[in-house]
């Protein structure tokens, strides 16, 4: 679309011009004045790209108005349109820079011309000042990147200080945006950031944070716009973000000292502080020490000691919190990692979906104490799996399809499916089961699933209801049916008594 400045007293005129135009292949959007003085207001509100006027108009004539026009926007072309063929007119617009002068009345043909003509100059002028627009952002943002990387402002050189300095003033402050390696590239977002939020400016600082620059605004707006910001990471990424306002900043010489001080505020808000312990073996390490220590992990657990693997995660979580200096967004990627590996590489069966709704806690978490409870439950639900396993004289069989109710226990089982899974005849799969455990797989299930319900009921807040539903009963009733006939109580009545039943 292009946006026009039409100026002629004559409404005959300006109808036949708005005409043709009607007519162009290109939109349109036309603003009228009656005369040089209305034109000239209309210039100074809103932008355009092409004015066309007539010579003379009352108030302010054509080239009166041009004059103005062109002191305040040289580049802008400008088509002049009279009935005055005098030379005396002619080269008055010659000397204003006028793209041509068509006189009344217009052919169409020739009107046509100069327009498509002027469009190609107007594309011509957007795309030049569109690639400048680049070229200065670009600069502009290695100047910010410097700084922000910790270069001196006393060796930039005097240019770049002075871009830096034009930058400041206009954003005396910026919000800094952390989140964990390699969950999403922020690179890809940027242009969509800057989209939805045209007036900040973003700035992508590798490995692992995005910095918003906001004008002078007052209190109240800036917190609607971490609102807007926060809201926004959530609906269209899916990513929980944590805002760090920095606040005016006092002088432009000290944005890297502000920025520093706001990752290790985002630190503190992450680590425990004053732990009184000194551990040398992690973070600050080479990763594939790090690394080392999944596979190590993975090895006790199949080799059924899942207490030594338990240990030493809680050793890896005791020297992130003593260190304290690894970035929040570098923890929370390391242990999702952590995680993963050890349900993807460990022999007992984990549910997929589960896991990965762990994992999107790591990632999210707010603390790394919040990781090591998920960590926790993990080693407990593994310790669970293995006691069972080998609390008995199972053959493979069984040992196979105990491990698979472990992990589907809340999902719908069946003699066939957990028969299918381990490939044998449903019916030989259902004596050795009796034979080696004294009961039934069905007994079995519904046994183990009352089991969890008690964990949950002492450990949760979640209702009764809720609870029969996680642990795999489809009906409430026969859910409180099963529990009184094995606990000896309902499930409210266990609940009441606390964590001494």
């Amino acid at each position: 679309m292009y946006r026009l400045l039409l100026a002629d007293d004559s409404y005959d005129q300006r109808e036949v011009i708005k005409y043709f135009l009607s007519q162009h292949e290109k939109e349109w959007l036309i603003e009228e004045a009656k005369n040089g003085r209305e034109a000239w207001q209309l210039f100074q509100e809103q932008p355009f790209d092409l004015i066309i006027t007539d010579v003379k108009m009352p108030f302010m004539d054509g080239h009166a108005l041009v004059a103005r026009i062109k002191e305040a926007v040289p580049e802008i072309p400008v088509m002049f349109i009279s009935g005055f063929e005098d030379f005396h007119y002619v080269k008055k617009a010659i000397q204003l820079q006028a793209v041509d002068y068509l006189l009344k009345p217009i052919d169409p043909d020739d009107f046509y011309e100069q327009i498509n003509k002027i469009i190609l100059f107007i594309d011509q002028q957007k795309q030049r000042a569109y690639t400048k627009t680049i070229a200065q952002t670009h600069y502009l943002k290695e100047i910010l990147s410097k700084l922000f990387y910790g270069y001196p402002w006393h060796s930039l050189p005097k240019e770049e200080q002075s871009i830096a300095q034009d930058f400041f003033k206009t954003h005396p402050s910026f919000f800094l945006v952390t989140w964990p390696l390699d969950s999403w590239n922020a690179q890809d977002f940027v242009p969509s950031l800057s989209a939805a939020f045209p007036e900040m400016f973003s700035l992508f600082l590798a490995p692992a944070q995005l910095l918003f620059f906001n004008e002078p605004l007052p209190k109240r707006e800036i917190e609607e716009r971490k609102n807007n910001l926060t809201t926004y990471f959530s609906e269209q990424f899916q990513q929980k973000i944590t805002l760090f306002d920095s606040g005016p900043v006092p002088h432009h010489s000290g944005v890297y000292g502000t920025y520093h001080d706001l990752l290790r505020t985002s630190q503190r808000s992450f680590y425990q502080q004053n732990k009184g312990k000194i551990c040398q073996l992690l973070p600050g390490d080479h990763y594939i020490v790090k690394k080392a220590l999944f596979e190590k992990t993975v090895s006790y657990v199949n080799q059924y000691e899942s207490k030594k693997a338990h240990a030493l995660v809680k050793t890896v979580f005791d020297c992130f919190e003593t260190n304290g200096r690894e970035e929040p967004t570098n923890a929370k990627f390391y242990f999702a990692t952590f995680y993963q590996t050890i349900i993807d590489q460990c022999t007992i069966t984990f549910d997929a979906e589960c896991g990965a709704n762990q994992i999107g806690k790591i990632l999210e978490a707010p603390s790394l104490q919040l990781i090591a409870d998920i960590f926790d439950a993990l080693f407990h639900y593994i310790h669970d799996a293995l006691l069972q396993i080998n609390g008995s004289q199972s053959n493979d069989y069984v040992r196979q399809v105990k491990s698979y109710i472990f992990a589907h226990f809340h999902q719908e089982l069946s003699l066939e499916r957990l028969a299918k899974e381990v490939n044998i005849n449903p019916n030989y799969l259902s004596e050795l089961f009796s034979t080696s455990e004294g009961m039934g797989i069905t007994k079995y299930i519904k046994s183990y699933r009352i089991k969890q319900a008690q964990k949950r009921l002492k450990n949760s807040n979640c209702s009764i209801r809720t609870i029969s539903k996680q642990v795999g009963f489809n009906h409430y009733s026969y859910f409180c049916k099963t529990f009184r006939e094995i606990v000896g109580m309902t499930p409210d009545a266990y609940r009441k008594r606390g964590p001494s039943c």
